[in-house]
């Protein structure tokens, strides 16, 4: 391995919907397997974080929801921007399934 180069920390893909006061998020926030930081609600209250990476986020700008949403392969959002994160799945970006009717 390069010097300088870290090795990948695994982690297990929430898929949440995150509303801010100007903007929904729709995405994956990635936890920590097990033990501390295993729950969205750990991973939102570490105390010296103040951004959080999302994959494969759709943003809405809810000032303009007549705008189609824009798609990102990642972006880093700060937590104190955050008002509200609803979880919809445990499953990762590959194992979604769409429900009943979709």
């Amino acid at each position: 391995m390069e010097s300088g180069m870290r090795s990948k920390i695994e982690t297990h893909p929430i898929r949440v919907i995150i509303t801010t006061d100007n903007h929904e998020i729709e995405g994956f926030m990635h936890i920590k397997p097990g033990g501390y930081q295993s729950r969205i609600s750990d991973l939102l209250n570490v105390q010296n974080l103040k951004y959080i990476p999302i994959t494969h986020a759709t943003i809405q700008n809810l000032a303009q929801v007549h705008k189609a949403p824009r798609q990102v392969d990642t972006l880093i959002l700060r937590l104190d921007t955050i008002k509200m994160v609803i979880p919809l799945s445990d499953e990762g970006p590959h194992h979604a399934e769409p429900g009943p009717g979709q």
